[in-house]
């Protein structure tokens, strides 16, 4: 079983869609081919989310959409979207801006296992901590 079909069938839509074959992105992102082969077949990711967001702006996707989460495949302005309560994965829309804030920080990716009705409180307390732990929260 392929760890990450998903993430697999959505790189090679975003790269169909943009022409770009896996030595064309190869070329244009640095990365090795076979990397992207492990990526196109689902047999692996990238661990470092920058290499995410670079193959992302590149083939011009949301990079959430790219990672697998329920989220618009192109956005108007550019910029990630985590879908609201009504459209997607999170069922409050101040989570889901919690969640995108928490997107966008590189080093607070573990919380997108958090559940899916989570509070935006809860939600937020955890990314606090998590913060706190590595010693980046502002607050304390």
């Amino acid at each position: 079983m392929k760890k990450y079909a998903e993430n697999a069938r959505r790189l090679k839509l975003a790269m169909s869609e943009a022409g770009l074959s896996q030595k064309d992105l190869s070329a244009r992102t640095g990365i090795g081919k076979s990397s992207l082969s492990q990526y196109m077949n689902g047999l692996n990711w990238p661990d470092d989310n920058r290499k995410v967001g670079q193959i992302a702006e590149i083939l011009n996707v949301n990079p959430a959409w790219l990672m697998g989460f329920d989220a618009q495949m192109q956005t108007e302005d550019d910029q990630p979207v985590v879908k609201s309560a009504h459209h997607g994965w999170y069922t409050d829309p101040e989570t889901a801006k919690v969640a995108q804030e928490i997107f966008d920080d590189r080093d607070l990716h573990a919380l997108f296992d958090a559940a899916r009705d989570s509070k935006p409180e809860d939600l937020q307390m955890a990314a606090d901590l998590l913060r706190r732990l590595k010693g980046t929260n502002p607050d304390g």
